[in-house]
């Protein structure tokens, strides 16, 4: 019963919506997923799930995605809505016109918004959706059952943007690359982005 007990908590602790991808992928890789799937006593797909789970985690910490040294002086803040992670809390910060993160560390980085800093919203896949100012003061509020595991602050002049602006929108107007997977991004030449969306 222990063991019925644990998957059913395991379960409910992922509550992860599967996708389906095609992805074309050369024989020696498939053949060896397929081997390494029978020695594990796995499927081929969780097993190709943990090869792209694993491979992201490289990639997040090669970016240095949530890098703790974020610069405490930057006025300007790309914040990404994470909506492939989780749809209602994209969805409730735009309703809402708040900003937002979850769990440790990245609810953190929420705590970095002063008052009068400005603060992007963006969407992947289609860029900055809305913008406001945050008030410096950020508040707490349970996730998914989970205590307290909701940072956020409410946004002053908060406004949606129809159209959206976008990734190459973005990189053109900074005149730079930016790294849009991280949480929060500090800006130094927001001023930029809000000058571009403002006119």
């Amino acid at each position: 019963m222990t063991n019925l007990r644990e998957m059913i908590r395991r379960s409910k602790a992922v509550k992860k919506e599967v996708v389906a991808v095609t992805v074309r992928i050369p024989k020696e890789l498939q053949s060896f997923a397929d081997e390494l799937a029978t020695h594990l006593g796995m499927s081929r797909q969780d097993v190709l799930l943990k090869l792209i789970e694993e491979g992201a985690s490289v990639a997040e910490e090669e970016l240095q995605l949530d890098d703790a040294k974020y610069p405490e002086d930057f006025r300007y803040h790309l914040l990404n809505t994470n909506k492939g992670n989780n749809v209602h809390d994209h969805e409730m910060m735009l309703r809402d016109g708040v900003a937002a993160a979850f769990y440790d560390p990245w609810k953190h980085n929420i705590n970095r918004i002063a008052e009068g800093d400005v603060v992007f919203l963006y969407e992947n896949g289609r860029g900055i959706v809305a913008y406001g100012r945050g008030t410096g003061s950020t508040q707490t509020a349970d996730h998914e059952g989970d205590k307290d595991e909701c940072h956020f602050q409410e946004l002053s002049g908060f406004r949606l943007l129809e159209p959206p602006l976008s990734a190459a929108e973005i990189k053109k107007t900074l005149n730079r690359e930016v790294v849009f997977l991280r949480t929060m991004t500090g800006i130094s030449d927001g001023a930029k982005l809000l000058e571009r969306i403002e006119t």
